[in-house]
């Protein structure tokens, strides 16, 4: 295994009006009151911790679950944000003012509040794209699985798309994290309640249960920056996921986010046999998010 080398980071997906956005998990944690509290929210854009708004005319993301779960296990739903184009609240010669609905909520903690780790978890409504050429050989774009279009005289590509991100609030002592059952999952190694800048953090990373590993054929890997290391530069942490193992070394403090991004195609028995004939691939991706002190 070996630890992530800083490079230039590339381009995760080919497709890149859908991958130039991602979703990540805010949780801005506040112990100087006893029992303690954070607040969370979501994260969407470039640039941590706060950046666009899920419903941005820019580029939009429908989360279809964002929820805590406690070290018990029981599950608490949290709001989502909204879902329609937000339309500017203010008009002005120099800028536009909208309001920006990032589904921020305190989550107060008790005097009798279970200790161990909270896991905060957001997922996106599956998105299906389509391009084709139709009967007038017109080329078109639509928002949904090929087997709903009509008029077709050469289908180009058809994909689906989904995020998964997570992120933990460890109240007293870290406890070893599980999979969760997503498609495409990271899970944290190593305690990240207490990272340190040059602690080494390492994941596992796992398709429908399975540890990805790169390959000849595919190019497995994951990506880490922070908001005081690489942000807005150019550059990212990177390695190969190699048996579903990555590791890397923290190299500042602030928010980190690590990424992954897998494409799989779609076969009438592979994982994803329940979307044959709809769409040809699916792009999955998944974020964890945590703090360095």
């Amino acid at each position: 295994m070996q630890i992530i080398k800083n490079i230039t980071l590339a381009t995760a997906l080919s497709l890149s009006s859908l991958s130039a956005h991602s979703l990540w998990i805010n949780s801005f944690e506040s112990f100087a009151h006893k029992p303690g509290h954070t607040t969370v929210g979501i994260g969407w854009g470039h640039s941590l911790p706060i950046d666009d708004m899920p419903n941005s005319a820019n580029g939009k993301v429908k989360i279809e679950s964002f929820s805590i779960t406690t070290p018990k296990g029981k599950t608490i739903a949290l709001r989502v944000p909204k879902v329609e184009i937000e339309d500017p609240s203010i008009k002005a010669d120099e800028f536009d003012v909208y309001n920006a609905d990032i589904a921020l909520q305190k989550i107060a903690l008790k005097k009798d509040s279970p200790q161990g780790v909270y896991t905060i978890k957001a997922h996106s409504t599956p998105g299906l794209y389509t391009q084709y050429i139709d009967t007038k050989d017109r080329k078109r774009l639509k928002f949904t699985s090929k087997d709903k279009l009509k008029n077709v005289k050469e289908i180009l590509w058809s994909v689906q798309q989904e995020t998964f991100a997570k992120s933990y609030l460890t109240l007293g002592k870290w406890e070893e994290q599980k999979a969760l059952g997503d498609s495409l999952e990271i899970i944290p190694k190593t305690d990240l309640s207490n990272v340190k800048v040059g602690d080494i953090v390492e994941f596992e990373v796992l398709f429908f249960g399975k540890p990805l590993t790169m390959s000849t054929k595919s190019k497995e890997y994951v990506t880490a920056f922070s908001n005081t290391f690489g942000q807005g530069k150019g550059y990212s942490l990177y390695s190969p996921i190699k048996k579903g193992k990555v590791r890397f070394e923290a190299q500042g403090t602030g928010q980190w986010i690590v990424n992954c991004h897998h494409s799989e195609e779609v076969t009438k028995e592979g994982p994803l046999k329940d979307l044959y004939g709809k769409v040809n691939k699916v792009f999955h991706s998944a974020s964890i998010t945590f703090n360095v002190k």
